[in-house]
């Protein structure tokens, strides 16, 4: 199969949008996991950027997944549609930010104008957000239904 830059879901498939949250935001789970390694020379991972292309991914999803009325598409030729849309800006922030530990590293493709704000691999928000949220659930009582009422 031709390399085209973005994911597909399955072998001898074509490449869709979304895959690049669904994959691309499986690589910062990867990268925690595999940086836990004891011996620095057994740690395969890097320190400044994801195991996969993060240039090929996002020259993908801007010159292939841009819908011409707006929002994002799954690849040329599809309309566009909320989930893709939300998915291909996830999977382009993650492509666009490395974080780990105390390494951060950004790599944008283009103007300076098309990075986004950083998400997160799990909860799929921006990270302040989600920060947000873990802070105020911490700060709940245990057994504090408030939060379900108006």
């Amino acid at each position: 199969m031709k390399y085209e830059g973005g994911f597909q879901g399955r072998t001898n498939k074509l490449v869709d949008g979304c895959y690049s949250f669904w994959q691309g935001g499986a690589f910062p789970l990867l990268h925690m996991a595999l940086s836990k390694q004891d011996s620095v020379s057994e740690n395969p991972v890097s320190c400044s950027k994801w195991m996969f292309n993060q240039g090929a991914l996002q020259e993908y999803i801007l010159a292939c997944c841009q819908y011409h009325s707006g929002g994002l598409i799954d690849k040329p030729g599809k309309s566009t549609d909320y989930y893709h849309t939300m998915y291909c800006l996830s999977g382009l922030s993650v492509a666009q930010h490395f974080t780990s530990g105390h390494h951060e590293s950004d790599h944008i493709i283009g103007h300076k104008d098309n990075e986004l704000k950083l998400t997160h691999p799990v909860f799929n928000i921006c990270v302040d957000k989600a920060l947000q949220a873990s802070q105020y659930f911490r700060n709940c009582p245990s057994g504090d239904q408030s939060m379900f009422t108006d």
